[in-house]
């Protein structure tokens, strides 16, 4: 995984190199139609992204009516159920998991 971090064609982690921050995707969308934001860790994006169990809709939705909490069980859930990476390989088994989810009124 190391020959592939922080490098063109790999993923980038600004804890090693702050200068990944310039590889982040960015857009805009107008103000009006924002109704949530979400901030998750790339453990608590495992769920779509690693594990591919639900799509990024469906993990709006569970923030949404269970919240970060039921997220990171349910992400927790899928690492246990796969101890040795066999279905989902990964560099470690459990990774850090924080989500902020609020809805915009």
């Amino acid at each position: 995984m190391r020959a592939h971090r922080n490098v063109d064609g790999g993923f980038w982690v600004a804890a090693v190199d702050p200068l990944a921050a310039e590889q982040a995707l960015t857009g805009t969308i107008p103000v009006d139609r924002v109704r949530a934001a979400a901030v998750l860790s790339d453990g608590a994006s495992r769920l779509v992204d690693r594990f591919g169990l639900v799509t990024w809709r469906q993990l709006l939705d569970l923030l949404d009516h269970d919240g970060p909490a039921e997220l990171i069980r349910q992400v927790r859930e899928a690492e246990r159920s796969d101890p040795n990476g066999s279905r989902w390989t990964r560099g470690k088994i459990f990774d850090d998991a924080t989500a902020i989810y609020g809805r915009i009124t």
